[in-house]
């Protein structure tokens, strides 16, 4: 009896002990199987497609740098009093900022080109050379310095700058030697009326009147005698003129005004100009 019950122990022992062996194994197999029953394993999981390769990013084009903000243009005043854009200029538009081209100041300009002195001014027409043929304006005129015992009973006088004139056809006079001599024409003085055979001259948008080697303006009033006006053409010059040579050219001075002998319209004329160093 007792060594039955040992060997019912042995065998109890060696059972328990393979039971414990066996368990781990049989754990781990119920780990990896299906679920409900079976026993059947789990599929492997498909394959995931190879990834493709990864290109090698390129660099974008460089970003261009932003625009440098140009200055606002300067102000800039208004013409004549009035407001902008007036006058042919739009300053709205945007300044151009070229540089300016190179100027030639010096252009071989001959100052004896259409021209006799030194001074900014240029005569209108080109020098023409003709021979100086001295004009009188009929019988009752008279060049400077010429000697009258009397008057004409119509002749008019007044006072200018204290001093006694006479005048009668275009002639000034002032009393001399128990007579008259023919003076110059003072410069301001104003006659009522000219004689017959005057002639218009324009200098820019002024009109001159011409008689006898004087210039005049017209008052409204009558007209006032004015200096020769540079630029002023007239067709004939009194006796007494002289013959200059200045810079290579024959000018003609009366009562201290220079003419310079043109033609204008295919006619003898002479052109006002300024004296040297004027």
């Amino acid at each position: 009896m007792q060594i039955s019950f040992k060997y019912s122990s042995v065998v109890f022992a060696a059972v328990l002990g393979l039971a414990i062996v066996a368990g781990p194994q049989r754990g781990m197999a119920q780990r990896f199987s299906h679920g409900g029953g079976g026993g059947g394993s789990r599929p492997a999981p498909a394959a995931r497609p190879a990834a493709a390769p990864r290109q090698e990013a390129r660099p974008g084009p460089a970003a261009r740098p932003a625009p440098e903000a140009r200055p606002a243009p300067e102000a800039r005043p208004t013409i004549n009093g009035g407001g902008r854009n007036v006058g042919n200029h739009d300053f709205n538009r945007p300044v151009d900022a070229r540089p300016a081209a190179n100027v030639r100041a010096n252009i071989n300009v001959r100052d004896n080109v259409n021209v006799y002195h030194t001074g900014a001014y240029r005569g209108v027409h080109p020098y023409y050379y003709h021979p100086y043929r001295p004009y009188y304006w009929g019988p009752h005129w008279h060049p400077l310095g010429f000697f009258l015992t009397a008057l004409a009973a119509d002749a008019i006088w007044f006072n200018f700058n204290n001093q006694r004139y006479y005048y009668d056809d275009g002639c000034y006079y002032l009393p001399s030697n128990g007579g008259y001599s023919v003076v110059p024409p003072p410069v301001g003085a104003v006659v009522p009326s000219l004689p017959d055979g005057y002639e218009t001259t324009m200098v820019g948008n002024d009109t001159y009147y011409y008689f006898g080697g004087a210039f005049y303006i017209s008052t409204g009033q009558g007209y006032q005698v004015v200096v020769a006006p540079p630029g002023a053409v007239i067709t004939e010059l009194p006796t007494g003129a002289v013959d200059q040579q200045v810079n290579g050219e024959d000018i003609l001075v009366y009562n201290n005004t220079y003419y310079q002998p043109i033609t204008q319209d295919g006619q003898d004329a002479y052109e006002v100009v300024p004296g040297p160093g004027q």
